[in-house]
């Protein structure tokens, strides 16, 4: 089995264990205080596991990308400057709403139908979760101590599914303790968006360019608000 199969397996069981434990809790056969301390162990250990199943994640994706990366790299240096991230996001945006127009047109032609643009499901590429994983995020940013790089991953999960409360409050925990974490603030501001309050998003992603003008997600964000 691969070191992610095997990863996966032993974070579904130990998913299951807090099942379990939680089980116990309701039929009487744990007190209190037993059932705290089982339910924690295994917390602990569910997060270490999906650290490490993220780490080879990404280990396993670089190894994909390894073979291109070197004219890659000579050719991306000039992306750190913020007005070519803004002026790459227009030049995107602006061909992908000549593509919907004609896209649009062509469909109403042939159908004899309007179009609808569909709502915004995301601020960034869709989180791939499955619910074992998503089941672990849970379970984890429920203790007060969770590390902020699960708290931003469950966010941004409900975000892309739509639960936007529970996204605002994960990232609202997270500028709790770190007021000026860029990822939760241009995020809370797709929150915003989806909510139509597009005045109040564009000033969380210009409060984030305020913060770190390199941080791409924030450039794109901006674009699409204001296009």
């Amino acid at each position: 089995m691969s070191r992610i199969g095997e990863t996966k397996r032993r974070l579904e069981a130990t998913v299951e264990a807090i099942d379990a434990v939680d089980a116990d809790l309701v039929a009487g056969r744990l007190d209190r205080d037993e059932h705290h301390r089982q339910r924690a162990e295994h917390e602990r250990e569910a997060g270490r596991l999906f650290v490490s199943l993220r780490r080879a994640q990404r280990e396993a994706e670089r190894g994909r990308a390894e073979p291109a990366a070197a004219p890659a790299e000579r050719r991306a240096a000039w992306l750190k400057s913020p007005p070519a991230i803004a002026a790459i996001g227009v030049l995107l945006l602006v061909a992908g709403v000549g593509v919907g127009v004609w896209g649009g047109r062509w469909l109403g032609q042939r159908q004899g139908v309007g179009t609808t643009v569909p709502a915004r499901t995301g601020s960034g590429p869709s989180m791939l979760v499955g619910d074992i994983e998503l089941r672990a995020l849970q379970q984890a940013a429920a203790r007060e101590d969770t590390p902020i790089p699960s708290l931003l991953q469950l966010a941004h999960v409900a975000l892309d599914q739509g639960r936007l409360e529970e996204a605002r409050e994960v990232y609202g925990r997270v500028l709790a303790r770190e007021a000026r974490n860029v990822e939760a603030i241009t995020h809370l501001g797709a929150v915003l968006y989806q909510e139509g309050r597009v005045d109040e998003a564009l000033a969380k992603v210009d409060e984030a360019l305020r913060i770190d003008s390199t941080y791409i997600h924030a450039h794109w964000d901006r674009t699409q608000y204001l296009f």
